[in-house]
Parts: structure tokens; C-alpha cells; sequence
């Protein structure tokens, strides 16, 4: 197995603890753990509906996560040079399968990588995005289980921006402060081929439906809770 150098872990494990402190102290942040959490290397794949998202994900886990983000995270000043030093993977335009690979190699290394399958952000209205098939590819390359998350959130919170960088309109939306849950379901498995294109299609249908699935459940809770919400949850 493969351990990733002493800066890395540190910095991975500051960006865990920052993270989970700012969810547990500044939000109104819960994760229901539905099942148990599998040990060892898994594949954590959720909806994406804002920005904030990568970061809150530092805080899911009791354990490293290497997470595959957007390359104009990484431009970001600071952010950018911390993402890389805590090990995780940009995701740069026309060169996914550089980011497939180190992910790859991570899992077969023992540690646990984080993706959105959606490989953009989710639509306005909580709509998912055109699903991509990377993160059931992942897990079935490296045999090991995928887990699908569920995000809800208060959408009052939401501060929507335009970020233009070489004449490429991009938007982003940041999450401060209010109420988001995260649902776990049930870990799935795949044995089938990550070249099986048919196969890989299926599956990503029904990780989609499973991650649907928990959205629906953070979102019955927020709905459940007493903190001012939108009429749209997300």
C-alpha cells in the first residue's frame, strides 16, 4: 500500500478538522449514517448542488478522503494550494482520465476518494445534472463498494455568482451558515467490468436513484426541523 507523505496526511487531516468543526459549530449540519460505513477503500459519490460541497464532504468521514474537484477550485488563491497539498484531485477539462486514474490509484492504495458523479453542479431547482459514469467505473475497477450520498439544504443560504475566467462563464454557488443534511444508503457492488459500457450505464442509473433516494430523506428532514427553509430544497 501506498501512504501518502507526512504534508499530505497533515494537510488532509486539517482540512477534516476545519471542516468538521465549521459544520458542527457554524451550521446546522447532520449526516444520517443509514447502514454501516465499509471498511477500507470505497468510492463516496453524491449530488452537487452548490460549490461548498467538496469542502463539507472533508467533514463526512471518520477517516482520509481524497476528493475529485473542478479545476477552478484549484485556481482559487490559497484554496487552490491547500486542495493540493491535502491530496486531492483536480478534475481539468478534456483530461479526465488523468483524474480517473489517480483516483484509481488511490483506491488500490487502501484510501477512500470522493466524486460527484454529476461532474458539475446540480440544476437550480435540485435537479440533477446529465450523470457521468466515472465513479461507478472507478468502483468496479477497483472492486470496492460505492456508497451513494444525499445533500438537502436550505437554499436561503445559497449566494449564487458568475466567475468568468478566459471568456468561460462559470457558476458558482456558495453555501453559508444554514441547514444541510447529508443521507447514507447502502453501500453498493458491482461485478461487472468497468469496460462493460451497457453494464456501467445500468449501474449509474441506479446509483443516481439511490443518491435520489437520500436526497429525499435529508430533505424530509429539513422539512421535519425547526429552521426557516425555502420552498425549493436541494
Amino acid at each position: 500500500m501506498t501512504t501518502p507523505s507526512v504534508t499530505t496526511r497533515f494537510f488532509n487531516h486539517l482540512g477534516q478538522r476545519f471542516a468538521y468543526f465549521y459544520v458542527r459549530r457554524l451550521m446546522r449540519s447532520e449526516v444520517e449514517w443509514g447502514a454501516d460505513v465499509p471498511p477500507g477503500p470505497k468510492v463516496v459519490a453524491a449530488n452537487h448542488p452548490t460549490t461548498t460541497d467538496p469542502f463539507l464532504m472533508m467533514s463526512w468521514p471518520f477517516e482520509p478522503i481524497y476528493i475529485l474537484i473542478t479545476e477552478d477550485a484549484f485556481k482559487m488563491p490559497l484554496v487552490g494550494q491547500f486542495l493540493r497539498l491535502a491530496g486531492h484531485i483536480p478534475v481539468y477539462r478534456s483530461r479526465g482520465r488523468e483524474a480517473f486514474d489517480a483516483a484509481l490509484q488511490l483506491l488500490k492504495d487502501g484510501h477512500t476518494v470522493g466524486i460527484y458523479p454529476e461532474g458539475a453542479l446540480s440544476e437550480e431547482d435540485g435537479q440533477f445534472a446529465a450523470a457521468h459514469t466515472g465513479a461507478v467505473r472507478l468502483a468496479a475497477a477497483a472492486q470496492v463498494p460505492l456508497v451513494p450520498m444525499g445533500i438537502a439544504l436550505d437554499r436561503h443560504f445559497v449566494s449564487t455568482r458568475q466567475l468568468d475566467q478566459f471568456g468561460v462563464q462559470e457558476q458558482m454557488r456558495w453555501f453559508w451558515l444554514g441547514a444541510y443534511e447529508v443521507s447514507m444508503g447502502q453501500a453498493l457492488m458491482f461485478d461487472h467490468s468497468a469496460d462493460d459500457r451497457e453494464a456501467v450505464k445500468r449501474s449509474t442509473d441506479i446509483l443516481m436513484q439511490e443518491i435520489k433516494r437520500m436526497v429525499d430523506r435529508s430533505a424530509q428532514r429539513l422539512l421535519n426541523s425547526s429552521w426557516p427553509l425555502s420552498a425549493s430544497l436541494g
